[in-house]
């Protein structure tokens, strides 16, 4: 009887602990699309994004004129000589696919080391935040960790912008007008 009172007391302890506990919320995304460096940053990922299409373009080109020259000249060749052709597009073939499982995992890496210092500076911004203001705990809406919040919750992103330096607007999406959230 004794543990089960001590029990009840310490959870009454918790549950009262927690309720005196600040929590704030705010949207990652907006944050770090706001950051002057964010443009920066997305235009050399699309630029090294671009350059990879570009190399696989021309793989795709020289595949599909050794195809057709194959489809046409063919039936005319020797034996060997069109097993040596259909070897010569089953090697560009696997060139092609190394390439682009390569070319992918090369972009995220980079794409990842691009947005590190930003990264960076939006975490030390929120710990700042949330120190200065005394919150116990901030949670992201952007990143699908919380469902709900109450809308009288305080929102805390624009203090982190403000924190950081970002004022850039946030891209907008063509259709709709509405902020981009990736």
């Amino acid at each position: 009887m004794k543990k089960l009172i001590v029990i009840a007391a310490a959870l009454f302890a918790t549950s009262t602990t927690f309720a005196q506990q600040k929590v704030g919320h705010l949207n990652s995304v907006e944050i770090m699309q706001a950051l002057p460096e964010y443009k920066l940053m997305s235009d050399a990922v699309e630029k090294k994004k671009g350059e990879y299409a570009a190399m696989m373009q021309n793989m795709y080109g020289e595949y599909e004129k050794k195809t057709k020259d194959l489809q046409q000249n063919g039936p005319s060749m020797p034996q060997v000589m069109q097993e040596s052709k259909m070897q010569e597009l089953k090697d560009l073939e696997k060139r092609m696919n190394d390439f682009e499982q390569k070319a992918q995992a090369e972009l995220q890496d980079y794409a990842q080391k691009a947005a590190k210092p930003l990264q960076d500076k939006y975490m030390k911004g929120v710990k700042d935040v949330a120190k200065e203001l005394g919150y116990d705990y901030i949670f992201d809406v952007a990143a699908n960790g919380v469902v709900y919040y109450p809308e009288t919750g305080t929102n805390v992103t624009q203090a982190v912008k403000t924190k950081i330096g970002a004022t850039a607007a946030p891209p907008v999406s063509p259709k709709a007008g509405a902020p981009v959230k990736k």
